[in-house]
């Protein structure tokens, strides 16, 4: 029921990490599949590691002329869009006090504005066949608040809230909606910090192993995840938020407690 034969699918931020996973693994399953980014060198090499369909489309996703050229690119040549998978991301860590007000709202234009414009962008292709899978790549920290990251959790806390709403916007014309809520991502987007981090890696350490599933979720559930979404296994499901957090959000773990 995952088998994605004679279906197309828009993958953004899908240059590397968990977003050519993604793409990887749609393809695998029978997809033919649009990698894109801004990323052009990284995004054409992706592609060209999946081989077939695969294919690359340079995309910022804050541009809505640069989503319309790509879904019109797209319908010229293969004459459908299925799926969409908004994917791509940009993270900021800092306290809301450190946090420039410019730099909040490119969070929000990358996050949130990004995957509203994408949805936007396909709705004319799915609403004319019937059906469509809108998958939103959120954030544990779009289900739950932690300091640090007060830009990204309401980029990701809005992007669920264009989930589920959409969902019941467009649910009539065949399309559905959901999120995909993982704990762990590409480390790439930590660079700026990394030397911070080290400084407190047994708390970052701690956190993670905090949880039902210890330690950080490997890129391939999460695209898991995505493909069971984007297929007809889910065919009943939308405006769900799917955590993929290793049972970070089921509540707190106490180490004693076991032995009671």
């Amino acid at each position: 029921m995952t088998g994605l034969t004679d279906r197309v699918a828009l993958v953004t931020g899908a240059a590397r990490g968990v977003g050519s996973t993604i793409a990887q693994t749609l393809a695998d399953a029978g997809a033919e599949v649009i990698l894109s980014d801004v990323l052009v060198a990284e995004g054409e090499e992706a592609a060209a590691e999946i081989g077939g369909s695969a294919s690359f489309a340079k995309l910022d996703v804050t541009q809505e002329t640069d989503w319309e050229n790509v879904v019109a690119a797209t319908l010229k040549r293969v004459g459908r869009i299925d799926i969409l998978v908004n994917n791509a991301a940009v993270l900021h860590l800092g306290t809301l006090e450190n946090t420039p007000p410019d730099v909040f709202r490119r969070v929000l234009e990358v996050n949130t504005v990004g995957p509203y414009l994408g949805t936007r962008a396909v709705l004319g292709a799915m609403k004319s066949q019937g059906a469509g899978s809108i998958v939103h790549v959120a954030s544990i920290d779009g289900l739950v608040g932690m300091n640090g990251v007060s830009a990204y959790a309401s980029s990701k806390f809005g992007v669920r809230g264009l989930s589920k709403s959409s969902s019941l916007e467009l649910g009539r014309s065949g399309i559905r909606v959901n999120s995909v809520c993982p704990a762990g991502g590409n480390p790439e987007m930590y660079g700026p910090w990394y030397s911070k981090l080290a400084d407190i890696a047994d708390q970052t350490e701690a956190y993670n192993n905090n949880r039902s599933l210890p330690g950080t979720v490997e890129y391939q559930a999460i695209a898991n995840a995505v493909l069971y979404l984007a297929s007809d296994a889910s065919a009943g499901v939308t405006g769900i938020d799917l955590p993929v957090d290793g049972g970070a959000t089921a509540g707190k773990f106490i180490e004693g407690f076991n032995s009671l």
